[in-house]
């Protein structure tokens, strides 16, 4: 009887060490999963911010029958248009930094500022839906994305 107990032990702590691994290689991958949309919202975000300053946005016709394009930049930026494109620089960086980091120390603060940075940037990508919000929409998808895995990679 003893002995067809201990095996009958032996079988369940194999069972239990090979769930606890799969387990453990499951968080790995939700975790760089989170890294990696954390830095691709960064990326695209950061890709549709050039194409919106540095793109031919505008087009334009003279008199005179001439026509052509021009940028954001050729036309001009006021001053509250550079704050809040700086806010949302910010915001990318900071859902790279906490996406990256929180998928690897597991801390709660990263979590909040991951959570926080999205907020902000689906805020400004709804407001300028019109203009360069479907510019920054990918990378707006992933940082949600990147957000919602945060809360499975938990430890």
């Amino acid at each position: 009887m003893s002995l067809r107990m201990s095996a009958f032990a032996l079988i369940l702590q194999r069972k239990s060490r090979s769930r606890l691994k799969r387990k453990k290689e499951d968080m790995g991958n939700l975790q760089r999963l989170e890294a990696a949309c954390g830095l691709l919202a960064a990326l695209f975000g950061l890709l549709g911010l050039a194409y919106a300053l540095f793109g031919p946005t505008y087009s334009f016709a003279n008199s005179s029958g001439q026509s052509g394009t021009a940028n954001l930049v050729q036309v001009g930026i006021q001053p509250v248009t550079l704050i809040i494109l700086g806010i949302l620089v910010l915001g990318l960086i900071c859902v790279a930094a906490g996406a990256v980091v929180h998928s690897r120390t597991g801390g709660s603060w990263w979590r909040v500022v991951l959570w926080v940075s999205t907020a902000v940037l689906v805020v400004l990508t709804f407001l300028s839906l019109l203009s360069i919000g479907v510019l920054l929409l990918p990378g707006t998808l992933f940082a949600l994305l990147a957000s919602a895995l945060s809360l499975g990679a938990r430890r």
